[in-house]
């Protein structure tokens, strides 16, 4: 933990940084931070733009730690907020403070923060994004590019995302978030334990309902495929062999993703010995693989 922390903090002289500000369509004020090399030559136009888990936010270590190695490298990186970070948070509306956060957020809001983060990176030059969604970030990227088909993304990176595979909704919760909602409580939080499996969180009752109506479009219902399967760019996924749960098996999570994505011209998955799912200690790892996919979609930098 020592090393990861000075790996976060030390900035090295290869990389500049700069907190950056997007405005979605609905009107909500969304932060970011560029890194981006200092005194290097690099394909100029090219970024990969970083999507935060559930209840994380851009600013996250382990995150910056990832930019800074890539900027290192020659390599332009952009981690951003959605309306979902943190657990909660007042986001600064038209109409005056709106709540949202990992616990409050509805997940096709996705869609305009992903549109308002493609449409700044543009107005900073790049023109091709490798747009890279970590744990729950990989569900949203998925969605959003199925339903925007944005041209300047050149391809998707789904970093330890097994939600962008699969969601778990009991009939029981759903029922109680039905019912809560209709109470006229859809704000109010659900039972601890029922916002996911990976650690013990919860989420509101508004949030449970959409995130149902939403699953099978997202997942498949056997009748009608996954979003992924709508992805025509290149696919890039990554597990780590330490996310191994004994009811969640990560190669069986690349196997998914790789009969669901045949509308992508390519798709790699692999499991990385040692990686678990928060990526702190491991940020050269992470900055190496997604090097290695952005030189074989053609994004290296110049030499």
């Amino acid at each position: 933990m020592q090393n990861s922390g000075r790996t976060a903090r030390s900035k090295p002289p290869q990389a500049e940084e700069r907190i950056v500000y997007a405005r979605t369509a609905d009107d909500l004020d969304l932060r970011g931070v560029l890194i981006r090399p200092r005194g290097k030559p690099v394909q100029p136009d090219h970024l990969i733009l970083w999507v935060h888990t559930r209840q994380q936010n851009f600013a996250e270590p382990e995150y910056v730690g990832v930019g800074r190695c890539l900027a290192g490298a020659g390599h332009n990186f952009l981690s951003v907020d959605t309306r979902g970070h943190d657990f909660g948070s007042w986001a600064r509306g038209s109409d005056g403070p709106v709540l949202h956060g990992s616990a409050w957020e509805r997940f096709s809001d996705c869609v305009f923060d992903l549109d308002a983060w493609v449409d700044h990176a543009l107005g900073l030059g790049y023109r091709s994004i490798f747009l890279v969604g970590h744990g729950f970030g990989g569900a949203k990227v998925v969605y959003f590019q199925s339903q925007r088909q944005r041209p300047e993304v050149a391809a998707i990176g789904l970093a330890s995302s097994g939600s962008a595979v699969r969601d778990k909704f009991t009939e029981e919760g759903s029922a109680l978030a039905e019912r809560m909602v209709a109470e006229g409580r859809g704000r109010d939080l659900m039972p601890w334990g029922t916002g996911g499996d990976t650690y013990a969180s919860t989420v509101s009752a508004d949030w449970f309902v959409a995130r149902h109506k939403m699953h099978h479009e997202v997942f498949g219902n056997g009748t009608t495929p996954p979003a992924i399967s709508r992805i025509r760019v290149p696919i890039f996924a990554w597990y780590g062999s330490l996310e191994d749960r004994p009811n969640r098996r990560v190669a069986e999570f690349v196997d998914r993703l790789r009969a669901d994505a045949f509308a992508a011209p390519l798709f790699e998955g692999s499991v990385i010995e040692g990686l678990p799912f928060f990526y702190i200690g491991h940020e050269a790892k992470v900055a190496e693989i997604l090097m290695g996919a952005m030189a074989r979609i053609g994004l290296a930098p110049v030499a």
